[in-house]
Order: C-alpha cells, then sequence, then structure tokens
C-alpha cells in the first residue's frame, strides 16, 4: 500500500495494472479513490444480425473517441444469455421482441439475480420500452440506432458505473487503520467528536468531522439528512414523515431546516435511473 504513516493531508497516486489509485491523506481518515477499473463488460442481446453489429460498431467507435475500453459479447437470442448469466456485465442492451421470450421478460429475470446491471432497451416498439420502470431500465433507444443518442446513453451509463464502483474509505485509529468500502455503509453519525460508521457489518467509530465527510462523499450522493446523520440512500427502506428506517431497521430523524434539501437530492438521485 502507497500509505506514508508520518504524511498527513496530502494527496499523491498509485498505479497498478488498469487501475488508477488516488489517495486522499487527512488527519483522520485516508480516502481511496480509483477511477473506472479495466474493461466496461457489454452484452447486446439482439436477434438482428445488422442492428446488432451496428451497436457494437457505434460501441468500438465510442471506445475510439473517448479512450474507454469495452469487452462486448454478442447474443442472437435470450435463452442462451439467460442460461450462462452472471453477474459481471456492466451494460446490456436488450432487445424488446425476441424470439421466446420478449426482452422485459428476460430483464425481469436478471433482475432477481443482479440489481446493479444497467439495462438499456433497443427496440422499434417505444410503447413497450417505456415499461422500463417495471425492471429499473436506465434507458431505451428506438431503432433504427443512432450513434449520437447511443453516445448519449453510454455516457449516462459510465458515469452511474463510476460512481457505483467499490471505492474504500481507510479509516485511521490510534493503532492504524481499517478499510471499508464505501458502497456497504448505511450511514454515518456524529457523537461529540466521534463518528460511528455504521455498515452491513459492524459499527465502527473513530474520530472525525462530519462536515468533512459530507463533502468527501458528495459524489458518492451521501445525503445530509439532519445535523447528525449522512445517509447513503441505497440503503434507505422507508420514509414517513419525518423518519428515515434504514434497511437494518435504524430509525433517523429528518430535521426541519435540512427536509427540503434532503428530499430534492433524493428525488434527483432517483430521478437519474438510482433505485433503492
Amino acid at each position: 500500500m502507497c500509505y506514508n504513516q508520518n504524511g498527513l493531508d496530502r494527496t499523491f497516486d498509485c498505479r497498478k495494472r488498469s487501475i488508477t489509485y488516488l489517495f486522499v491523506v487527512t488527519s483522520e481518515y485516508l480516502v481511496l479513490v480509483k477511477g473506472i477499473q479495466g474493461m466496461i463488460n457489454v452484452a447486446i442481446v439482439e436477434d438482428s444480425d445488422s442492428d446488432s453489429i451496428l451497436i457494437e460498431n457505434y460501441i468500438q467507435r465510442y471506445s475510439q473517441q473517448k479512450k474507454v475500453e469495452f469487452n462486448i459479447k454478442r447474443f442472437d437470442e435470450a435463452i442462451s444469455f439467460l442460461s450462462e448469466y452472471r453477474e459481471g456485465y456492466d451494460i446490456i442492451f436488450m432487445d424488446i421482441e425476441l424470439p421466446n421470450i420478449n426482452g422485459l421478460e428476460v430483464a425481469k429475470k436478471i433482475r432477481r439475480i443482479d440489481k446493479q446491471v444497467i439495462l438499456i432497451f433497443v427496440t422499434n416498439m417505444a410503447q413497450y420500452a417505456v415499461r422500463g420502470y417495471e425492471v429499473d431500465a436506465l434507458d431505451f433507444i428506438v431503432k433504427p440506432v443512432n450513434y449520437a443518442v447511443l453516445n448519449q446513453k453510454i455516457d449516462k451509463s459510465l458515469k452511474i458505473i463510476k460512481v457505483n464502483q467499490d471505492d474504500e474509505l481507510v479509516i485511521s485509529r490510534s493503532q492504524g487503520f481499517i478499510r471499508v468500502l464505501i458502497s456497504e455503509i448505511l450511514y454515518l453519525e456524529v457523537t461529540g467528536h466521534k463518528i460511528h460508521y455504521h455498515t452491513i457489518e459492524e459499527t465502527i467509530v473513530a474520530t472525525g468531522s462530519l462536515t468533512e465527510y459530507e463533502k468527501r462523499l458528495k459524489n458518492k450522493n451521501f445525503m445530509r439528512c439532519n445535523n447528525c446523520y449522512l445517509v447513503n440512500p441505497r440503503y434507505i427502506k422507508s420514509i414517513y414523515g419525518m423518519t428515515i428506517t434504514m434497511k437494518n431497521d435504524d430509525e433517523l430523524l429528518i430535521s426541519h431546516p435540512k427536509k427540503k434539501k434532503f428530499l430534492k437530492e433524493l428525488a434527483d438521485w432517483l430521478g437519474q435511473g438510482n433505485f433503492v
């Protein structure tokens, strides 16, 4: 690890294989921020060979222009795609009109095992594509596929992928440090000068400033619901009145001064194709 124990309040980077790491070190914590890791894995599920090849060519064109690497796999029907499906794809371009089973039904089966993959429907039938909300599809493209439109959809997808990657928070403590995946933090809570990191597995306590974490985790969509809590919206179970119930059943109070901003940020986040 490229961590200088004597160095505080500085940044430096390291490169390992295709991943770029930026370490941001302060007296309370060290944040590890990564760029998009390696290749973006893409599946094209399309029974029309000409449409499938066109989409693949457009993705390769995007790759050359934007310097992003893609690993593309094409499927001409859904059954074989489903039979070998494993979590690992980043983006799926899915035709709705497929033989034997339509794309919406395929997407429902995928969502049972993969909540994170980005789904983009490609279809002649826009009236069916709007049902994509049923499977949390990011968007849809109406045929014939246009490069400019596909370009916009990939841009949008990569922003989400970058935000969702498992960056780490390395929390400095008196006798060392502990690494925590940001994606596994439910919320941060401040009591006095102590920060309580409520994660999926445990609660970690260390010194720190919630205001500083609010700045550091803004690009991870953490939201301030009152002066005591910084919330990861992916772990919100429900909101009723002024109370947030997290997926671990902890209840957090929304303060009146923070309510309007918090609910707007949450609505904007959901509007970007995210889901809880």
